[in-house]
C-alpha cells in the first residue's frame, strides 16, 4: 500500500501535527507532503505552491492520499489536493481536526459554502474525531462517508504518583480554552499547578502573579518535558468552549491524571462526569474550583476517577490505530477504478 499524507509540517505545535508524527512514526512507509508551516505569509504561499505541485507528481505512484485538514485556509488547501487526487483518479481520506470549523464555515457566504461541500463530497472518506462530529460534517456538508477515528496516543505505564495535588492545563492559552477560569479557581487551594503552550502567555503569568497563584507557566513544551510533568500530576483541566478531540486531553488520561474538562467538540464521549472524570461547563471557574475540592477532599474518588481515565484511553493506542487506519485505505483503494 503505496500512502501519500499530506498536510501541516508534523513538527510544529498542535494536536494535528501530533497525530501526524504519530502516525509516520508508527508507519515510516508513508510519504509526508508538508503543504503548510508557519512562518511569513510569503513563505506559506511558497510552500504550499510547491507542495501542491509535488503532489500533484506523486499522485501517478500512490495508491490512496490520506490528507489532515483543520479550518481556514486548511480547508483550500486540502480542497486542492481532494480535486487533484480525482483528476487522477486516486482514492483520498480528509481526516478533521479543526475545532472551529463549524463558526469558520457559517461564516463563509453561502455560495462559497456550496462549492466547500460539494469539493469534498468527492472524498471517499471522510475521518472525523468523534460522533457528534460526524453528525456535524453531515450535515454541514452532505458527506455520507464517514469514519470515526478518534485521536491515537502513545501509552506507557502510570508513574506513581507524589503526595499531595498536582494539577495541569496545557494548551493555548486564551479565552477558548479557558486558562484564566483556571488560574482563578486553584486561587487558595493547596494545589501545584503547572501550566504550558503558547498564545497569551504573559497575560497568562500575569494574572497568576495578581492573583497570587504560585504557578510554573511555561511555554510549548517538547514532548519528553510534556509526559515527564503528566507523569508527575494527578488532575488534567481544560474548559475549553470548543474542542475536537484534544490530544493533551487523551496523553493526560494516559498518564492517569484524573481530567476536570467541559464536553465540547467530542470531550463528552470519552469523559463521563463522575466515571472517569468531572464535566463542568466551558470557563466555569466557580465549577472547577468545586471539582478540585471534591478531589482534594477524597482520596479515594480520585483514585478511581484515576483508573477509570486510563483504561478509557487504551483502545486509542497506536498501534492498534495504525491497524484500523489501514483497513481503511485498503478499503476504499479496493474501489478504485482505472
Amino acid at each position: 500500500m503505496r500512502v501519500l499524507m499530506v498536510g501541516s509540517d508534523p513538527t510544529e505545535r498542535g494536536g494535528m501535527a501530533t497525530v501526524t508524527a504519530l502516525m509516520l512514526k508508527h508507519r515510516p512507509d508513508i510519504r509526508m507532503i508538508v503543504t503548510h508551516r508557519e512562518g511569513s505569509a510569503l513563505k506559506r504561499l511558497r510552500l504550499w505552491v510547491t507542495g501542491t505541485v509535488r503532489v500533484a507528481l506523486a499522485l501517478r505512484h500512490v495508491d490512496v492520499v490520506h490528507a489532515h485538514m483543520s479550518e481556514r485556509g486548511s480547508v483550500i488547501r486540502k480542497g486542492v489536493v481532494v480535486l487533484l487526487a480525482k483528476a487522477f483518479r486516486v482514492p483520498i481520506v480528509v481526516h478533521c481536526h479543526g475545532a472551529e470549523f463549524v463558526e469558520w464555515f457559517q461564516g463563509l457566504p453561502r455560495p462559497v459554502q456550496r462549492v466547500v461541500a460539494w469539493t469534498f463530497r468527492q472524498a471517499d472518506l471522510f475521518a472525523v474525531l468523534g460522533v457528534s462530529w460526524r453528525r456535524t460534517y453531515a450535515s454541514l456538508l452532505g458527506v455520507t462517508r464517514i469514519a470515526v477515528l478518534g485521536n491515537p496516543v502513545e501509552l506507557s505505564p502510570v508513574a506513581e504518583k507524589p503526595a499531595g495535588l498536582r494539577v495541569v492545563f496545557l494548551g493555548r492559552f486564551g479565552a477558548r480554552k479557558g486558562s484564566a477560569a483556571v488560574l482563578r479557581a486553584v486561587a487558595g487551594l493547596p494545589v501545584d499547578v503547572v501550566m504550558a503552550g503558547d498564545g497569551e502567555v504573559a497575560e497568562t503569568r500575569a494574572l497568576a502573579a495578581e492573583l497570587g497563584v504560585r504557578a510554573e507557566i511555561h511555554t510549548w513544551l517538547a514532548p519528553v518535558d510534556r509526559d515527564r510533568v503528566l507523569a508527575s500530576a494527578h488532575v488534567f483541566v481544560l474548559p475549553s468552549r470548543d474542542e475536537g478531540l484534544p490530544m493533551a486531553l487523551l496523553e493526560a488520561m494516559g498518564h492517569g491524571l484524573v481530567p476536570v474538562v467541559s464536553p465540547v467538540g467530542s470531550i463528552g464521549e470519552v469523559v463521563w462526569d463522575g466515571e472517569n472524570g468531572m464535566l463542568v461547563p466551558p470557563g466555569d471557574d466557580a465549577a472547577i474550583r468545586q471539582a478540585l475540592e471534591k478531589l482534594l477532599a477524597d482520596d479515594g474518588l480520585r483514585d478511581r476517577l484515576s483508573t477509570s481515565a486510563r483504561a478509557t484511553v487504551e483502545p486509542y493506542d497506536i498501534g492498534p490505530y495504525v491497524v484500523g487506519l489501514a483497513g481503511h485505505w485498503d478499503r476504499i483503494s479496493g474501489s478504485r477504478v482505472g
